[in-house]
């Protein structure tokens, strides 16, 4: 994946100081430069008003194709803050002048505005179609500032219609054209934006790295640059947090949330303190600062959740997540949702959930394919699996998990990983295999800082530690004692919990073994006597 070259650096504050004191005499040329020099210091009133100046002066020099440049970029800015009535009149002014120019550049500019209009508002197919002729016109027009953000809508587009493979092949497209061809700097910001908050929205956390990298270069060299330092930020802040730079990932998100002003990059940025802080065992703060982005509107789960798990409540976890995926959710908080429901789920909920969580985020994994994706759905299977006593079936996912997240150099998932290897070699009866397992674990998780689940770690690390119930049973075999108390058959039980005869077979062996009894009748004494078979 390439790189990109040498960045040209610009100083935006002196150009607009410039600009600004020779203003009366400014032509259309000269207005359009200031609105972009105030566009980049985040002063949004004065690039508008200038932008809007530069407008009528090229349409009273009869310049029809820079006066409907002005007019995109007026109707794109706007609609990126979400001021949408007024970037619709805009919209609706540029497709009037060109309508009446034959020009392929303002037929470029018009396609183009329809392409991003649709795509905003949910139109995923004709965006597609927009999007496409937008490219091919734009090339026609040997704008190269239009084309790059055409294939980046259809990129966007393609990848909200489900087709991930085509539309990251354009968002690379779209990186490879800003790091070699020189496109201008008012369409490489927002590219990079838009293409690193695709990559992170669906975890393709490799792309992410690279463009983050080539992002921050970009904002360096932009003095006094301010509508995508935040954004920036949080998006390198994501990226050190995965690879366990957690300090410099809380002081970055820490800064970001003194300094930005954009509601939904602040939200963001709180979120993402919240988890650092969570992760770190730091409760009042994360607490406030999951409060902080929920009051802006960001969506705290599965972050608080985790935390009031943390804290001994697991049935108000539980709810909290079930409650955020019914709304909905945007499927990178969907996936993160998911993973930890079945976190939740699987340790004293409700199993069917966690089941059913592992096997939609296996069905995003396999729709997205990155190896995030996968490492996460690997882990949550293998959950699943120890669970209800199948630690045979869940070592070699867990084994895949942790190779993926280490080729991602993600050390916190990677640890996390190893501890659920450790319960399913222990669950097999290597308890040299577990302890070695828990012990990487532990070191990583000690390097981290992260205090909660290094507590986690050593209440089941230690040899004799259980958490099964009554006679050393574990969940499963909790549910088949239940089923033979019954009266069931090995058949009836296998029926009845979508197992196959073979599986149930060894669950009553490992039963009668642990209670030391012979037969099922014994095993359903003890049922009695432990109020177990009350309860079936």
């Amino acid at each position: 994946m390439p790189t990109a070259g040498a960045v040209r650096a610009v100083d935006w504050v002196a150009r607009y100081d410039e600009l600004s004191a020779g203003r009366e005499a400014l032509g259309a040329e000269g207005l359009d430069e200031l609105g972009l020099a105030a566009w980049f210091l985040g002063r949004e009133a004065d690039s508008v008003q200038a932008w809007g100046e530069a407008h009528e002066a090229y349409l009273a020099a009869g310049d029809t194709d820079a006066a409907i440049r002005s007019a995109f970029w007026l109707c794109y800015t706007l609609g990126q803050r979400a001021e949408y009535v007024r970037a619709g009149a805009w919209m609706a002014r540029l497709i009037d002048l060109a309508g009446d120019s034959p020009s392929p550049r303002s037929a470029a500019a018009a396609m183009l505005c329809r392409a991003v209009a649709t795509l905003e508002f949910g139109g995923v197919e004709e965006a597609v179609d927009l999007s496409g002729r937008a490219i091919e016109l734009s090339r026609a027009a040997g704008d190269l500032d239009f084309e790059v953000l055409a294939t980046m809508a259809l990129g966007r587009a393609l990848v909200a219609g489900g087709d991930a493979r085509a539309g990251l092949a354009c968002l690379d497209r779209v990186m490879l054209t800003i790091s070699t061809e020189g496109v201008s700097d008012r369409v490489a910001g927002p590219a990079y934006c838009a293409v690193i908050s695709s990559c992170l929205e669906r975890w393709d956390v490799e792309r992410a790295r690279v463009w983050t990298r080539d992002l921050s270069d970009w904002c360096d060299a932009q003095r006094g640059l301010e509508p995508f330092r935040g954004e920036c930020s949080v998006h390198r802040a994501t990226v050190l947090q995965l690879v366990g730079e957690w300090t410099e990932a809380a002081d970055t998100l820490s800064e970001v949330s003194v300094r930005e002003r954009r509601e939904q990059t602040l939200e963001n940025a709180l979120y993402g303190l919240g988890e650092l802080h969570r992760l770190a065992g730091r409760t009042a703060e994360a607490e406030d600062a999951y409060r902080q982005a929920g009051a802006l509107g960001r969506e705290v789960q599965p972050g608080l959740a985790l935390l009031r798990r943390d804290a001994g409540r697991a049935a108000t976890a539980r709810t909290g997540i079930a409650r955020a995926l019914e709304a909905g959710p945007a499927l990178r908080t969907r996936t993160e949702l998911l993973a930890g429901q079945v976190e939740l789920e699987v340790d004293g909920g409700d199993l069917a959930v966690a089941e059913r969580a592992a096997a939609a985020l296996r069905e995003l994994a396999e729709t997205f394919d990155t190896p995030y994706l996968h490492a996460q759905a690997d882990r949550a299977e293998a959950h699943v699996h120890l669970a209800t006593d199948a630690p045979d079936a869940a070592l070699p996912l867990l084994r895949r998990s942790w190779a993926a997240w280490r080729r991602l150099d993600a050390p916190y998932h990677a640890a996390i990983t190893r501890v659920l290897l450790g319960r399913a070699s222990r669950a097999l009866g290597d308890e040299e295999a577990a302890q070695l397992e828990f012990d990487a674990a532990r070191t990583v998780l000690t390097d981290l800082g992260a205090a909660p689940d290094l507590a986690r770690l050593e209440r089941i690390a230690s040899p004799g530690a259980r958490t099964d119930a009554a006679g050393g049973l574990t969940r499963r075999e909790v549910e088949v004692i239940r089923l033979i108390a019954s009266g069931r058959s090995n058949r009836e039980i296998a029926d009845h919990l979508f197992l196959s005869e073979h599986t149930v077979a060894r669950h009553v062996s490992n039963i009668l073994a642990k209670l030391g009894v012979a037969n099922r009748a014994g095993a359903t004494a003890f049922a009695f006597e432990h109020g177990i078979a009350a309860t079936a």
